[in-house]
C-alpha cells in the first residue's frame, strides 16, 4: 500500500454519517462525570460505510469526506497521547499513513491503549453491547468480523469473547499500525467524560450472564489493594496501620489486576462491602448486586475537581450505595507534581481509627475482637 498524505477537518461521527442510508440510531441518556452530574439525551449509532482509515488511538478518518472523527477515541487525545500519528489542531488534521488493507466487513471496536480496565469496560467493550442492541444481525452474520485492540487480547480477551463472538471472528489490531477498512461498521464511542446508564447496565449484565451466571449471592467484604505497584499509584502509605482494621472487619485483601475477568466479576457479584482507594479496579462495582455498599478512599482534590464522580455515578447506575472517605496524601519532596499523572497517583494515608468508625457507621461490624 502506498503512503497516503491526508489532510482535512475534524468533526463528530454523527455529522459525518447522518445522511448515510445504513445509519441506525437510538436515543439514550448520558451523565457527565463532574460534580453537577448533568444528564442529557444523545443518540447511539451503528453505521456500515466504505473506506474508513483507522489510525492510532483508533481515531477514524472518513476518506471520502476527509473528516477525522475526534469523538471516536478519548477526549483531548492529542494531549494525553502526544505520539498519536494524526496531527491535530483545533479544527484540522494532517496524517501521513501507510495503512494495512482490511478486507471484508469489520466492526471497529478498538481498545484502551492505556490498558485501563475501567476504560475498557465502559467505553470500548461497551461497543459490543451497542452493536448487539442496534444491529443484532451483525452478530449473527459469520462474515462480519470485529477489529479489537491487541492490548485487549493480552489483558481482556475473556470479556471480548464473553459478549458472544467466537475468537475466529476477531481481527486483533495494534495501535502501532493504521488500517484501511474497506467495508467498515462504525459504532458510537462512549466518551470517557460521561457514563451511559443503559450501556453500563447492559454490558454488566452481558458479562455476568456469560462469566458468572452460576455464582450464588454472597456477603463478601473486599478490599481492592494497590500495594503491588512499585511506584506511587494511590497505594496506602501507612499499610501496616490499616491491615489490622481490615482483618478485624473480615475484608479480603485482593489485587484485582492479578485475577481473571471471570474471578473479578464473580467476586464482586458476591460482595456486600467494597472498600478501596479511587482507581480503575473499582469499575468492578458494576457487577455488584443492588444494595451492596462501596466506601471509596478519595483525596480532597478529586472531590473538588469532580474526579470522584466517576465511581459515585457508576455506583448509582447499578444500585450500589456509594460513600467516600477523605484521606491525606503522601507527598514525595523529590517528585515533579507539575505533571497530572504524578499528582493524581500520590499514595494516601488513611486514619485507621477514622476508617474503623466509618465502617461501623455504614453497618459493617467487626468479625473479630475490636482493634
Amino acid at each position: 500500500m502506498n503512503t497516503l498524505e491526508i489532510s482535512g477537518t475534524l468533526d463528530a461521527d454523527l455529522h459525518v454519517f447522518e445522511d448515510r442510508p445504513d445509519l441506525v440510531r437510538q436515543p439514550t441518556e448520558r451523565i457527565r462525570l463532574d460534580k453537577e452530574a448533568t444528564s442529557e439525551a444523545i443518540d447511539l449509532f451503528v453505521c456500515r460505510t466504505p473506506d474508513q482509515l483507522v489510525s492510532s488511538c483508533y481515531l477514524v478518518v472518513d476518506l471520502e469526506s476527509r473528516r477525522l472523527m475526534v469523538n471516536q477515541s478519548y477526549d483531548n487525545v492529542g494531549y494525553w497521547f502526544p505520539r498519536a500519528r494524526p496531527k491535530l489542531t483545533d479544527d484540522d488534521f494532517t496524517l501521513s499513513s501507510t495503512p494495512i488493507p482490511i478486507e471484508g466487513p469489520h466492526v471497529i471496536i478498538g481498545g484502551p491503549i492505556d490498558s485501563v480496565w475501567y476504560h475498557w469496560l465502559v467505553s470500548w467493550c461497551a461497543r459490543f453491547y451497542i452493536v448487539r442492541q442496534l444491529r443484532p444481525d451483525l452478530f449473527e452474520d459469520p462474515a462480519v468480523r470485529f477489529m479489537v485492540c491487541t492490548e485487549a487480547r493480552n489483558q481482556f480477551r475473556e470479556t471480548a469473547l464473553a459478549v458472544g463472538i467466537p475468537e475466529d471472528r476477531i481481527t486483533w489490531v495494534t495501535h502501532d499500525n493504521d488500517y484501511l477498512v474497506q467495508d467498515a461498521i462504525v459504532v458510537t464511542f462512549p466518551d470517557q467524560r460521561y457514563l451511559y446508564p443503559e450501556v453500563v447496565r447492559g454490558i454488566a449484565a452481558t458479562l455476568k450472564a456469560n462469566l458468572a451466571a452460576d455464582i450464588e449471592p454472597g456477603r463478601r467484604r473486599i478490599f481492592a489493594s494497590r500495594q503491588s505497584f512499585t511506584t506511587p499509584k494511590r497505594r496506602v502509605a501507612n499499610w501496616a496501620a490499616i491491615q489490622p482494621v481490615l482483618e478485624a472487619f473480615g475484608f479480603e485483601v485482593v489485587e484485582l489486576g492479578q485475577l481473571s475477568a471471570r474471578d473479578q466479576i464473580a467476586m464482586f457479584s458476591q460482595a456486600q462491602f467494597v472498600l478501596g482507594v479511587h482507581g480503575s479496579d473499582l469499575a468492578n462495582l458494576i457487577f455488584c448486586e443492588p444494595g451492596a455498599i462501596a466506601l471509596v478512599i478519595e483525596n480532597e482534590r478529586n472531590l473538588y475537581h469532580g474526579l470522584s464522580a466517576s465511581l459515585d455515578i457508576l455506583s448509582g447506575i447499578v444500585g450500589v450505595d456509594y460513600h467516600c472517605m477523605i484521606a491525606e496524601e503522601a507527598i514525595d519532596p523529590d517528585a515533579d507534581y507539575s505533571h497530572f499523572p504524578t499528582l493524581h497517583n500520590r499514595d494516601v494515608i488513611i486514619d485507621p481509627d477514622g476508617l474503623r468508625d466509618r465502617l461501623i457507621a455504614l453497618g459493617c461490624q467487626p468479625v473479630v475482637a475490636a482493634v
